[in-house]
Parts: C-alpha cells; sequence; structure tokens
C-alpha cells in the first residue's frame, strides 16, 4: 500500500495528529525516552537508571550543523567502533562498544542522534517489537533492509543506519517533515495496524516442538505462574519456529523442572537489536505436572539426551523430536497429570511428496489440480504473466486469476506463487515478498503460496497483507472433506 495522502493530510489535522507531532518537535530527549521505553517495554532497571541521571549527551562526537546523508553515516560508524561519552550531572562517562552492549542502547543513541539531525537519524524504540516494524513496513511499502546475521554484532548495530535510510527515503517520499515521519511510525501506523487486525487466525497443525526456558532469576515466573487466557508474551526463541508449533517451557535454576506447555502465535523471527537476536511469541499455555531435572537425569530416554546432559545449557529454541514430546507426555501421566488438551504433533507427510522433484512438478501434481477441484479450469489461470514492475522490469507471478486483463492495467482477484520446498521462515518470508509484490502491483485480495507439503493463504485487509497472518494447510488436510470445503469457500470461484 502506499501511504493515503487523504488520510494522512486529515490525520494531520486531528488533534491527536497535531499532539504526536508536536512531541517530537518540542520534548526534550529524556522526556521521549521516558515515555517509549517504557511504552515499548524497554524499561529494563539500568535503562530507567541511566535516564534518570542523563543531563545530556556530551559534544562526542561532534555533530556539523551542515552535516551531509555521507556525513551522518560515517558519524554513526565512529559511534559503532569507538564509543561515546555522555554527561550525567558534572559527571562525563565513556561508553566504548567493547565494555558496553550498544544493542541494548539503540533506542537511546538513536534519540540523542534524532535530536541533534532529525532528518537523518530516527529514534528507535522497535528494539523488542520488530514484529511491529515489519507489520508497518507491509502495511505502507517501507523496504526494511535485510537483518543480518546474528554473529555479525557490528553489522546488527549498524543496521540502525540502514533502517534510517530506509525512513528517509519514506519521508521524502512522502513529502513529511522529520517529526511528521517520527508521528506517522509511532502513532498514525501502529493505530492503523492494530484497527486491521479484525481477528485472530487459526493456529495451523504442530510440526515441530521446540524448548525454551525462565531466566534464572525468576523475572519470568510471574507471567508463567499466572497466565491467564488470551495472554501472549514475547520470548526468547529459535528463528525458524513457525506459527503454531508447540513450545515446551522448562524453568531454571532454582525450579529446574518442565513447567508448561504452549503454542507459537507468530513466525520466529530475527530482531537485530534484541541481544538474544531470535524471538517468538507465545501463548495458549497449559501448566502441567512439573518434571524435574533430576527426574530426567534418571529417565530411560532422557539420560542419555544432549539437552539434559549439558543441564539445559541452550534450552532456547532447543528443537525436540517426536519421540521426546511423546516421552514428555508420558512422565507427565506419570507424574499424576493429564494430557488432555496438550497440543499433538501433526505428520504432514504426504506419499505424492515422494514423486516430486522441481518446482514444476508441484504445479502439475499438486496445484493446478487442487484448482480443479476448486472448480476453476485452465481459461481461469494465466501462468507466468508477465507484469511490469518498477523501473520497467518484468516479473512473472507463477498463477495470476485476472479480473481485468487491460495491458499493464492488469488487475487480479488471487496470485499463487510456488516454490518446490519452503524449508524455513527465511525461505517463507523471500517469498512472501515476492508475492506481495506481485499482489500491490495487480491489486490481489488473496495471495497464496504453495510448496511439496502445504499452501499458505493471505487475505487482504483493507488494503494490505500481513506477513504474519496466513492460513497454513498441508495437502494432506485437504484430503478432509471439511477441510476442503472450508478452503474452497475461500478460494474457489465467486
Amino acid at each position: 500500500m502506499i501511504l493515503n495522502k487523504f488520510l494522512w493530510k486529515n490525520y494531520l489535522e486531528t488533534e491527536g495528529g497535531k499532539k504526536a507531532v508536536g512531541l517530537f518537535a518540542n520534548a526534550k530527549t529524556v522526556d521521549l525516552l521516558s515515555r517509549f521505553m517504557s511504552e515499548y517495554h524497554l524499561d529494563a532497571n539500568d535503562s530507567a537508571d541511566f535516564i534518570d541521571n542523563l543531563v545530556d549527551f556530551a559534544a562526542s562526537p561532534i555533530i556539523p550543523s551542515d552535516l551531509t546523508i555521507e556525513g551522518a553515516q560515517q558519524i554513526f560508524k565512529e559511534i559503532v567502533s569507538d564509543g561515546f561519552t555522555v554527561k550525567f550531572g558534572e559527571e562525563i562517562e565513556e561508553f566504548r562498544p567493547d565494555e558496553v552492549d550498544f544493542l541494548h542502547l539503540v533506542p537511546i543513541i538513536s534519540t540523542w542522534l534524532f535530536y541533534s539531525f532529525p532528518d537523518y537519524f530516527k529514534p528507535y524504540f522497535f528494539r523488542l517489537r520488530f514484529q511491529l516494524l515489519t507489520q508497518i513496513a507491509d502495511s505502507f511499502g517501507l523496504e526494511l533492509p535485510v537483518v543480518p546475521l546474528k554473529r555479525n554484532r557490528e553489522e546488527r548495530l549498524l543496521y540502525y543506519w540502514k533502517l534510517c535510510q530506509s525512513f528517509y527515503e519514506f519521508q521524502l517520499r512522502n513529502e513529511m517533515t522529520a517529526f511528521e515521519f517520527c508521528a506517522f511510525l509511532y502513532d498514525f501506523a501502529p493505530s492503523y495496524v492494530e484497527q486491521s487486525q479484525v481477528r485472530e487466525t487459526e493456529l495451523p497443525k504442530a510440526t515441530q516442538v521446540w524448548m525454551v526456558g525462565g531466566d534464572k532469576g525468576g523475572n519470568d515466573f510471574k507471567f508463567l505462574d499466572n497466565y491467564e487466557e488470551g495472554n501472549t508474551s514475547f520470548w526468547q526463541g529459535n528463528v525458524d519456529t513457525k506459527f503454531g508449533d508447540i513450545i515446551i517451557m522448562y524453568c531454571l535454576s532454582p525450579r529446574s523442572f518442565i513447567h508448561s506447555v504452549w503454542r507459537a502465535t507468530k513466525d520466529g523471527i530475527a530482531d537485530p537489536f534484541f541481544h538474544y537476536y531470535s524471538s517468538i511469541y507465545i501463548s495458549k499455555g497449559i501448566k502441567v505436572a512439573p518434571i524435574t531435572l533430576q527426574e530426567l537425569k534418571v529417565d530411560e530416554h532422557f539420560s542419555k539426551h544432549p539437552l539434559v546432559r549439558k543441564n539445559f545449557q541452550g534450552v532456547n529454541g532447543y528443537l525436540l523430536n517426536h519421540e521426546d514430546y511423546r516421552r514428555i507426555q508420558e512422565l507427565i501421566v506419570k507424574n499424576g497429570g493429564s494430557t488432555i488438551g496438550l497440543p499433538q504433533l501433526y505428520s504432514p507427510n504426504f506419499e505424492l511428496n515422494q514423486a516430486l522433484h522441481v518446482e514444476r512438478d508441484v504445479e502439475l501434481n499438486l496445484v493446478e489440480p487442487f484448482l480443479k477441484e476448486l472448480g476453476y479450469s485452465e481459461q481461469d489461470w494465466e501462468r507466468q504473466l508477465s507484469v511490469r514492475m518498477g523501473r520497467g522490469e518484468r516479473n512473472f507471478p507463477d498463477y495470476a486469476f485476472l479480473t481485468s486483463k487491460e495491458r499493464n492495467y492488469e488487475i487480479a482477484s488471487m496470485l499463487i506463487e510456488v516454490k518446490f520446498w519452503i524449508r524455513n521462515n527465511k525461505d517463507l518470508e523471500e517469498t512472501f515478498k515476492q508475492v506481495y509484490s506481485y499482489g500491490l502491483r495487480l491489486s490481489a485480495k488473496i495471495l497464496v503460496i504453495g510448496d511439496k507439503e502445504a499452501i499458505w493463504i493471505y487475505e487482504k485487509h483493507n488494503v494490505s497483507f500481513d506477513r504474519s497472518r496466513y492460513i497454513k494447510k498441508y495437502w494432506k488436510e485437504l484430503e478432509m472433506p471439511d477441510e476442503f470445503a472450508r478452503i474452497k469457500k475461500m478460494l474457489g470461484p465467486k
């Protein structure tokens, strides 16, 4: 979606819009930090103390008044490599990247830079909410750079500058001031995303089980012990966690026991400024009869398990197999608990998969027969439709169901993009970006991704698609009459 100028201008004329712009234009650094560090769940004790005692950043590095975008980039590179100094009362303290976790300080550093030169630098408060930023990007056509790998710590810090470049380009394209862009990013856009989420997407069948841990300090126990239906929590996990996967919660010392079973409510995501990098969201928690570490150490199955032998070091985002999960359930029953209501693993094995070797096999043996069962004929779709995109380049969505065929002004009701095998969330995200760009160009209402195991269905809500909200069905599931009927109602000819 391109930002609707009419809605945007109306927003700027409202009291709420004026207040949001004024907040960024008039507030002091410490005021902005105090509000958003709390609102975005970044108010760790050390950050709060930092803000309470902050008087001003000292002039290191010095930011010239005639700063260019190239100069802004160089200044941030110097901060990442050399550090900076800050004034606390009469004291000046030096912060060096080899001594302090700069990832944790990105909200503070970015806010200071914003008030020094607002066009090129923007305050960044999505450190634990990168998922929200991706939803905003999907909703408004804000291009996000590719997230660096976990091990590239300096590149993860420099990612902030790449975001600033994307923000600046969006600001210019939409004729915003720096303060208006901040109001867009932290008020207008989040409100839009929240309002567009009109319904909960059903959880797909679980095909993976992951182990995660509650922290040693006990900070997580309040949430775990007092969970109420509908609560959702951000958690350290594995980036390859899939929406609907089963999550086993192990409470670390002093408890040292398996506490509960959860479900992943979003795909895992790489958050560049989150210290542990990989994050997930969990909900639908079910407490179980505790299984202690000592019990696991003497259990015939788990006594040889690598995770147990390491005393659960590296527990967050550890992949378990179906035998592990089966034995956990047996131990729950042995300890007087019940497994009724616990999620179960689903086997997506599909006999036809064995005969498929390339993408075209998936199209001919799964996708096209499925489309015909839905009620379509080959005359209803265009394969490899040539679409003019951007500066004249042509792209080819695999299947386009056109409602208008006027050259260069085509409109499609549904698009399907096919891959041979989508192995992980990275593959899925890359494929989504591809079909998403086709969908924007062709004004599609439904996007479908298919591979040899499953299909992912994305419905447009209001004016955009959200990569984190989809319905996933395995081909094997679609053999069930009720499931097929429901999907046919969504995807079939209208």
